[in-house]
């Protein structure tokens, strides 16, 4: 092989694998001897939005280039939406470690590869290191093949989907059907349908945009969660917090999220008179359900020796309230809804 790199670099979440994926791949290997696929959002709790995991990605993408498939290295990362610094630091060591494998790593030529479908992809401007080679295709068949339209399709049963991915990923997205991690999701999607249609607007040329409160409440190496009660989300760890009420202020609505939620044992005044921090955690796509700007708060409660940890019962849209270990974060973390464990994570610096 005489390729113009010695690795090439594409970076996708792949959700599903689709016709321009494929070609996309194609491409870097006639670029690059050896292409470095990373696939986003590992350690993410499935959802109709992140439906796969790296594993499951990974067999897709490996069975779609059966006599290639030796040159394909595959890595995951996970999602850091409040900082890029830290989601970027990771990906060079992940190519790093590979590259010095390489006996004339130091000389190894290295390209990322991709293309700019929208503002989302503005990650491929991150990598100033390394050589970039944009991906065009002219094909429209290509160009139409977006993930978010297949996973509508896919969900909603229209076979129309298959034509927009390769007939291996068909395949085995059909086979997904008869798993039991279908059929939550598509009850999910159907929530999530609805949803956004009894919450659109009439009238307006504007989308909907949800506030909602959250409360990270720690204690002696402790933070406090909830097993989620109902949709989007049933079954997951998160925040205990809810939606913005209309006649309170964000720190009143937080503090009644939280005792209704958590039940919590401690005054509200003291929960107030607790509370060290607050952030606005405003990543576009952090939900399913559409544009939601949560605000947290940080509530750091002084530890009791008599007392030990308040006690607390779920309640509300909560099925389960408890305290979580810290160090239980890492060992949790895909069981976490939307962002909350990257909530967590800035607040405590982690």
């Amino acid at each position: 092989m005489n390729q113009k790199y010695d690795y090439g670099i594409v970076i996708g979440r792949f959700q599903p694998f689709h016709l321009a994926h494929q070609s996309l791949i194609q491409h870097s290997l006639t670029l690059a001897e050896t292409v470095i696929v990373i696939l986003g959002s590992a350690r993410s709790a499935p959802d109709v939005k992140n439906p796969f995991t790296p594993a499951m990605r990974e067999e897709i993408i490996r069975a779609c280039f059966p006599a290639e498939a030796h040159r394909l290295i595959f890595r995951a990362v996970r999602d850091y939406p409040y900082n890029d610094h830290v989601w970027t630091a990771e990906i060079q060591n992940i190519v790093g470690e590979i590259v010095e494998e390489n006996e004339n790593a130091e000389h190894a030529r290295i390209a990322v590869i991709g293309f700019f479908k929208d503002k989302s992809s503005y990650y491929l401007n991150l990598f100033p290191q390394w050589n970039f080679e944009e991906f065009y295709s002219s094909d429209k068949k290509l160009l139409s093949s977006n993930a978010t339209v297949i996973r509508e399709k896919y969900f909603a049963g229209d076979d129309a989907w298959r034509e927009l991915v390769p007939e291996t990923v068909a395949r085995y997205l059909e086979i997904f059907k008869t798993t039991e991690f279908f059929a939550p999701l598509e009850s999910e999607f159907e929530y999530i349908r609805k949803y956004k249609q009894d919450t659109r607007f009439t009238g307006v040329p504007f989308a909907p945009v949800f506030v909602t409160t959250d409360a990270v409440v720690v204690q002696s190496g402790h933070v406090l969660v909830v097993r989620r009660r109902v949709h989007p989300g049933k079954g997951l760890l998160a925040l205990p917090g809810g939606f913005l009420a209309p006649d309170q202020t964000l720190e009143d609505s937080m503090i009644r999220e939280l005792k209704e939620e958590t039940q919590i044992k401690v005054p509200a005044a003291v929960l107030r008179g607790s509370i060290k921090n607050s952030h606005a955690f405003d990543y576009p796509d952090r939900s399913t359900r559409g544009r939601t700007v949560t605000f947290a708060y940080f509530i750091e409660i002084e530890p009791s020796l008599k007392d030990g940890l308040p006690r607390v019962k779920g309640g509300d849209d909560a099925a389960k309230a408890f305290w979580l270990p810290l160090s239980a974060l890492g060992e949790k973390e895909e069981e976490f809804f939307e962002d909350h464990v990257s909530i967590i994570r800035y607040f405590l610096g982690l």
